[in-house]
């Protein structure tokens, strides 16, 4: 039901164009069922010229000319029905396409809008590759079924109906005889089909997977090169790719097999109604001889069409299915749950008095915490550090500041108010992050920096690119604040992104500041002007600084020290260092080596 909610939805706009196909439909099918008995009846007019001209050669009448009006007229029927069909399937086919191209389209700008609606866990939860493919293989899947298979579909099932009722008016008996094998057909049909949308569905599942698998080993080349791991990642591949393989033969092999078999049926039922409707109508004095003949062309003439719709149903089937297929997983996405946005809520625009963490417990996951029981107080203007080991929940900290999670229990708040209160657009404009992978998106370095804000003039964005330190390197490309960002042409290291990134945080004038370990991956002469240029987006702002190297961090006006989801130890460098505790170890450990 989701599924057919799902076209219902796209489709219901387009009630009385659906309304015209469906006229189209029945006339188009009157008028193919009606072309049997039309030829059916030129093929008894010249059973009776060729009576009367028998006759006339018997009487010794030579110049006998036979009376063909009768023969033209229906002859002028046939031509007249034959192009009248062609009219109406052109019409129902070209409104049929155009409201496929427009509600794929429809699908398209709303599967876009929901992504850029929904919480952070689901990217999580997600590859890229498996959120990419709803794009790509499932739209193009109903595009291509509504295109090219319903069509197929619509017209062939009101042919088959309109063939059986036609066929019942022309005579019972023989009607009975052309149908009589049809519950083996159907039969058949129905356990094939079922096969086929068994292997289709698992299909998807494998083609999604290959896909997620392909994305993630890509991105992740170079660690794959340096590992050595080529053979097994390989190894990898062939086996989601033998999975496609198999599910895929296996979705052809049923969707494939209905042709042949419907063929076959057709071929045997054409021979059981010549065979039987010879015997029935020929053998029946009360029928005229030519009319008999003309009964049998036009049932032999259904015969062979009957299993037709049937054979172009069952064959646009595996079609319809990868449709169905893809809708329900396009709906998945669709009914994922989005951000929690409270209505009428408060703007948030200016940090006055600080940012409390009160008692917050939080788990990504039922029944596994990664917080418990953490309080942080950050009065406005205070620069906070947060440090510990890996997994200890320093950045699931940052998350739930920005509300990409919202905590289990307790409380983040603003000024004393709950950020859950607050509008949630205007409460991420405040927050500025800086995060430990660096992202550069399309267009020039200036879009780059004042990304998020096209308004933003020249002149701030190499304000900001100056007080990162980043102008110098820009100026001395050939085309500066011009140049293009592609990912063929990147010519900034990891450390110089960075910078670009600090730019673009500084051009938000963020109210809370969040920097997750932004000088991690890059070398100690580039640490030291991304810690300048930290300094300078952190001057006079309320802000919370994830690092793992200590010596950014030693300025802390507060040291917040994270083990296992709790606060073991909490005071500048000076008192942490006379607790002689956690951070006192840790910090000795690190300049040893350093």
């Amino acid at each position: 039901m989701k599924t057919v909610r799902f076209f219902w939805f796209y489709f219901k706009r387009y009630k009385l164009s659906f309304f015209v196909i469906f006229l189209g439909i029945i006339a188009a099918t009157y008028l193919q069922v009606k072309t049997p008995v039309l030829l059916g009846d030129a093929i008894a007019e010249l059973g009776k010229i060729g009576q009367q001209y028998f006759v006339a050669q018997q009487a010794g009448e030579t110049g006998f000319k036979p009376d063909l009006a009768d023969f033209q007229s229906v002859m002028s029927s046939l031509f007249l029905a034959y192009a009248a069909t062609v009219v109406a399937n052109l019409i129902y086919s070209l409104l049929l396409t155009r409201i496929v191209a427009h509600s794929t389209s429809r699908m398209r700008k709303g599967l876009f809008g929901k992504l850029e609606r929904l919480t952070i866990a689901f990217f999580d939860r997600h590859k890229d590759g498996d959120i990419l493919s709803r794009f790509t293989s499932d739209l193009d899947n109903i595009q291509n079924a509504f295109n090219q298979s319903m069509i197929q579909i619509l017209s062939n099932g009101a042919l088959y109906i309109g063939m059986i009722w036609m066929m019942f008016r022309q005579d019972t008996r023989l009607a009975l005889v052309t149908i009589a094998s049809t519950p083996v057909a159907l039969i058949a049909l129905v356990i094939i089909i079922r096969l086929a949308r068994k292997y289709t569905n698992l299909q998807q599942a494998a083609v999604s997977k290959l896909n997620a698998y392909m994305d993630e080993k890509i991105s992740g080349q170079k660690a794959i090169i340096v590992q050595g791991v080529q053979e097994e990642t390989i190894e990898g591949f062939l086996e989601l790719n033998e999975e496609v393989r198999r599910t895929t033969f296996m979705g052809r092999l049923f969707g494939g097999i209905l042709f042949p078999f419907m063929n076959g049926m057709s071929l045997v039922n054409t021979a059981i109604v010549i065979f039987a409707g010879s015997n029935i109508v020929l053998n029946d004095a009360s029928m005229d001889t030519a009319v008999a003949l003309g009964l049998v062309v036009t049932f032999v003439q259904y015969s062979q069409q009957y299993y037709q719709p049937l054979m172009q149903i069952s064959s646009s089937w595996a079609e319809l299915q990868l449709a169905f297929t893809g809708a329900h997983r396009v709906q998945e996405m669709f009914d994922e749950p989005e951000e929690i946005r409270p209505q009428h809520a408060p703007l948030f625009t200016e940090l006055k008095e600080g940012v409390e963490i009160k008692n917050i417990d939080f788990g990504y996951l039922p029944g596994q915490k990664v917080l418990d029981k953490v309080s942080i107080s950050a009065p406005k203007g205070k620069m906070i550090a947060v440090v510990g080991p890996t997994g200890s929940g320093k950045t699931t900290i940052m998350n739930l500041i920005n509300r990409f999670y919202d905590v289990d229990a307790g409380s983040i708040e603003f000024d004393g108010r709950d950020i859950r209160q607050y509008d949630l657009d205007s409460l991420r404009e405040k927050v500025g992050i800086v995060l430990q992978e660096s992202v550069l998106f399309s267009g020039t370095i200036a879009d780059n920096i004042r990304f998020g804000n096209s308004s933003i003039s020249q002149e701030m964005v190499e304000v900001a690119a100056r007080a990162t330190h980043i102008h110098d390197f820009i100026m001395s490309l050939p085309e500066g604040y011009e140049t293009q960002v592609t990912d063929d042409e990147n010519v900034f290291s990891t450390g110089q992104k960075q910078l670009i990134s600090i730019a673009r945080t500084l051009l938000t004038d963020p109210q809370v500041l969040i920097l997750d370990e932004a000088t991690s991956n890059v070398d100690t002469v580039t640490e030291a002007k991304i810690q300048k240029a930290m300094e300078a987006i952190i001057a006079g702002r309320t802000s919370f600084v994830i690092a793992h190297r200590l010596k950014t961090i030693l300025n802390a006006d507060e040291i917040i020290v994270l083990k296992d989801g709790k606060v073991i130890e909490q005071g500048n460098h000076q008192e942490l260092l006379r607790q002689d505790g956690f951070y006192s170890e840790l910090y000795h450990n690190q300049f040893v080596f350093e």
